[in-house]
């Protein structure tokens, strides 16, 4: 399922990170939350935002509290997919 949104295109690495980032927060019980993906991957808001939102759109995250501020995000069917294959190192 290799997709070019995580191996080829610039800002696949900053993906994958994203994609970990969330499972990793999941797994702990902790949210994920847009500011902490950009602080924790040292870029700036509106990087991660655009990361987030492709990654939303695409189906690869989902929002927990759409309309919610700040926006909660969590894996989507396909994030999970993707992890499986990328790994969560």
């Amino acid at each position: 399922m290799k997709t070019i949104l995580f191996y080829w295109s610039k800002g696949a690495e900053t993906r994958r990170a994203i994609i970990r980032f969330v499972a990793a927060s999941e797994s702990s019980g902790k949210p994920s939350y847009l500011n902490t993906i950009a602080e924790k991957l040292k870029v700036s808001h509106v990087a991660a935002k655009k990361h987030v939102d492709l990654l939303t759109e695409e189906g690869y995250l989902k929002v927990q509290n759409p309309g919610g501020k700040p926006v909660f995000l969590l894996l989507g069917p396909k994030g999970k997919e993707v992890l499986r294959e990328i790994g969560s190192k």
